[in-house]
């Protein structure tokens, strides 16, 4: 597994763990839940563009290998 991908699995880990918690917190206070929920939404959202440019970089650190790897063989 690559580096990139081990800090993608680790990454998609916690923000299970925090919906987790956050599930577990029940309704007792209305107000910090609300808060709560939407920090975790604003995570959701930059954990997604972080993920689709992780893949992007992947992608292309994968092709530029690829080249080099053939550059080197000739």
């Amino acid at each position: 597994m690559s580096r990139l991908a081990t800090a993608r699995d680790r990454l998609e880990k916690a923000v299970a763990r925090l919906e987790a918690a956050l599930d577990g917190l029940g309704d007792a206070d209305g107000v910090g839940d609300a808060a709560l929920k939407a920090e975790l939404a604003a995570v959701k959202r930059d954990y997604a563009a972080l993920a689709r440019t992780a893949e992007e970089v992947d992608g292309r650190l994968q092709r530029t290998i690829g080249r080099l790897e053939l550059v080197l063989e000739n």
